[in-house]
């Protein structure tokens, strides 16, 4: 791929199966967590040993125009590969990372390849990040943000869930969202979680810089993927928005992206484990 061009779904789709194919399956696995309305593959790459005791996970993408951040998902993918066997070998015998990195595939094909820029949806017209059971239908904004009739009657939706649901020890999820260069993280929670959930935007504050957001409607129950997480699977989940000026972020801005996150994992490892 050219420097700072942005994956579409199919360069996506071809360089996870150029990994695949580069490295062995102890350390790196391709799955599909199912199919969308558009016949595309929903992916899923694991990072580490499958027999690891914890797993961590981080998405990217689940509204259309906010594809930049598949880009520096397959970055930091990348990144640990090709360090895999020197100084965080022993870190993949503790950890699994899961990598998400485009959860809605056809919204991203809409915001990419047509005309509508700015489409946040799924193929079916439906904002994925609405359509899930912790406080569906409660948005603020559901008028013009359509949470679908009813929670997790989207593919992508109950495929999300599955996958969430068959994690064995999930030690925290990362949303990767656009834009602002913001951390939501003030959830409605207290004790363990709550403090797990603080370490982590903590974390992410110092590694990225970016300003963390306290006291927003933004946490509250409303239907989306980090609501769930945290409020009925209670998953220590933050949300970061990268970029700034407008959505979809521009390209020139991915460098800057990428070189506050990359480390990010590292420095939030020293501190779960």
């Amino acid at each position: 791929m050219k420097k700072n061009s942005l994956y579409t779904y199919t360069t996506m789709e071809k360089r996870i199966r150029e990994l695949e194919k580069q490295y062995p399956p102890e350390y790196f696995r391709v799955n599909s967590l199912g199919i969308t309305h558009g016949k595309r593959q929903l992916y899923a790459c694991s990072l580490g040993s499958s027999e690891a005791p914890g797993q961590f996970v981080l998405t990217a993408s689940i509204h259309g125009r906010e594809y930049i951040n598949t880009t520096l998902l397959l970055q930091i993918m990348e990144y640990y590969l090709e360090h895999y066997e020197g100084c965080y070998r022993e870190l993949w015998k503790e950890i699994c990372v899961i990598f998400l990195p485009m959860t809605n595939p056809d919204g991203v094909c809409i915001s990419m390849s047509t005309e509508a820029k700015t489409w946040k949806e799924n193929g079916r017209g439906v904002d994925l990040n609405r359509n899930f059971p912790s406080g569906f239908g409660k948005s603020p904004d559901r008028a013009k943000r359509n949470p679908g009739v009813s929670a997790g009657d989207q593919q992508e939706t109950r495929c999300l869930m599955e996958f969430v649901n068959g994690l064995t020890n999930p030690l925290g999820i990362i949303h990767y969202h656009s834009r602002g260069n913001l951390i939501f993280y003030d959830y409605d929670v207290h004790g363990s979680l709550k403090s797990q959930i603080t370490t982590m935007a903590a974390v992410a504050h110092r590694v990225t810089g970016y300003r963390l957001v306290e006291n927003t409607k933004d946490t509250r129950p409303a239907g989306g993927f980090g609501d769930w997480c945290v409020y009925e699977k209670r998953i220590p989940s933050v949300t970061i928005e990268t970029g700034f000026l407008k959505t979809p972020v521009p390209r020139w801005q991915l460098k800057g992206i990428i070189s506050k996150n990359l480390f990010l994992l590292r420095e939030l490892f020293t501190c779960i484990l």
